[in-house]
């Protein structure tokens, strides 16, 4: 019974071991277009435009 218990904790070691090896897969890519960024001002002399603040 001992090495049912050894080993399934061997095989746990294992799988989160891969699980965590694999990189997320969100975000953008090396090389994608980055989307534009358009504020929309809530306050201010601009307030309900997109006005570029800089």
């Amino acid at each position: 019974m001992r090495w049912l218990a050894i080993s399934g904790a061997v095989m746990l070691l294992v799988a989160w071991g891969v699980w965590a090896q694999q990189a997320p897969d969100t975000g953008l890519k090396v090389g994608d277009a980055v989307p534009a960024y358009n504020p929309i001002h809530v306050a201010g002399p601009d307030k309900g435009t997109n006005t570029c603040p800089v």
